[in-house]
């Protein structure tokens, strides 16, 4: 008995040395792997860019690019640490961001070629589609009714404009109207464009009434409510053409599908 239990501790004993040394080796071999990982995403050329493509834009290229790498590498102390030319930090999760800073962007989008190590970036810029003039700055907008960029205040009738009076003051990045009110309002362009009349100004002169009217001197005034769809508008101004728009002193569109005007 004395020798078998000799013998059972010896195999232990063996047991527990192999262990170890398995233990042992596959720390040893975490370590290189992780000294190894991080010479590749540090030290070697492995993760570094060669390439950054940017689309066709009004926007500065090259500063978009600048304001992207200052972006990404203020993540976080890794991102600063790794430097703007490592591919690792560029996380397109993280551009609605970024574009929060750069109203002028609509869309942003990053692609990356590991392979390549390259950086495509794609911008899609808010497209103008007219002015809006609110206390002494005047502003683009675009379709969605959001304020993007200052602008020079247009006169006469080649530019869609409002002449905003009710003392507010607008802020870059953010629609000028409630989304209810704002598609109306294109709507209404849209209709002035569709009728010929030559009309692109409307001034909106208190905001608690939620009305706007044309702006041409040439023109009788035309009342339009933001809070209905103006579309029958359309059939209304074709039918007044009938009798001549130098005859009518206004036209009030507030009521919907209903029309009243004044004969001068």
């Amino acid at each position: 008995m004395k020798g078998g239990i000799y013998f059972d501790e010896k195999l232990e004993r063996r047991r527990k040395r192999m262990l170890k040394i398995k233990i042992y080796a596959g720390l040893a071999a975490f370590f290189v792997l992780l000294i190894g990982a991080g010479y590749l995403i540090i030290y070697s050329s492995f993760f570094r860019i060669t390439r950054i493509n940017i689309n066709n834009t009004q926007i500065d290229a090259d500063k978009t690019v600048e304001n992207l790498k200052s972006f990404f590498v203020g993540q976080s102390k890794i991102a600063e640490f790794l430097g703007p030319e490592n591919i690792l930090i560029w996380k397109p999760e993280k551009i609605s961001e970024f574009i929060k800073n750069y109203p002028q962007i609509a869309e942003l989008k990053i692609e990356k070629n590991y392979f390549r190590r390259e950086v495509k970036i794609n911008v899609l810029e808010r497209e103008r589609f007219g002015i809006w003039c609110a206390t002494t700055s005047c502003y683009w907008f675009d379709k969605k009714g959001v304020i993007f960029s200052e602008a020079l205040k247009a006169e006469g009738q080649l530019i869609n404009k409002v002449d905003d009076f009710s003392g507010r003051f607008l802020n870059l990045g953010e629609p000028a109207l409630e989304e209810k009110f704002l598609s109306n309002l294109i709507k209404i362009f849209e209709i002035l464009e569709k009728s010929g009349l030559k009309i692109k100004s409307l001034k909106l002169e208190n905001l608690e009434f939620q009305e706007v009217v044309t702006d041409s001197p040439l023109m009788p005034k035309i009342h339009f409510s933001l809070r209905i769809n103006p579309e029958f508008a359309l059939a209304v101004l074709e039918s007044l053409k009938k009798i001549g728009f130098e005859k009518i002193e206004y036209i009030d569109l507030r009521v919907e599908n209903r029309a009243y005007y004044k004969m001068k």
